[in-house]
């Protein structure tokens, strides 16, 4: 009986993401011990090591692991196959924002690289918005 992995799985998918990604964070630390480094991010090594074997850290560790190793944060949480905590929120508590990524995924005119222009575009009017806010803010702090 010859078995094969089943990689269409999603439970086995998310547990090789989560390995690779530990693998990923070992290749980073590179010849640092786990015990310097548990001292320089004040956490224990056991915390360290069962992270480089895959366990699923925490939405703030990640962060603090980001800024460690000076690596996008948004990019170690999709190699973990994780929605920051903060993302998801926004998503629960906005009723505007769940139908607009519904509409956005049901569209079936819409390919992935469709779908990656768009959201970049909203990303770019979010940075407008946020740069007029500002400059708001400094206009009124001026008169």
């Amino acid at each position: 009986m010859d078995i094969k992995p089943n990689l269409e799985n999603p439970e086995r998918i998310q547990l090789l993401r989560q390995f690779d990604a530990g693998q990923y964070l070992k290749q980073l630390r590179g010849n640092r011990t786990l015990a310097a480094l548990s001292k320089e991010l004040s956490v224990s090594s056991a915390y360290l090591s069962d992270i480089e074997r895959g366990k699923m850290p925490s939405d703030r560790f990640m962060g603090v692991l980001a800024d460690y190793y000076e690596i996008d944060e948004d990019e170690l949480f999709k190699l973990w196959g994780k929605v920051p905590m903060l993302a998801k929120d926004e998503i629960q508590n906005n009723a505007t924002l769940q139908r607009t990524l519904r509409e956005i995924s049901r569209n079936t005119k819409l390919t992935d690289e469709k779908k990656e222009e768009l959201y970049d575009e909203i990303y770019k009017t979010y940075l407008r918005f946020a740069k007029k806010l500002a400059q708001e803010k400094k206009d009124e702090g001026e008169s």
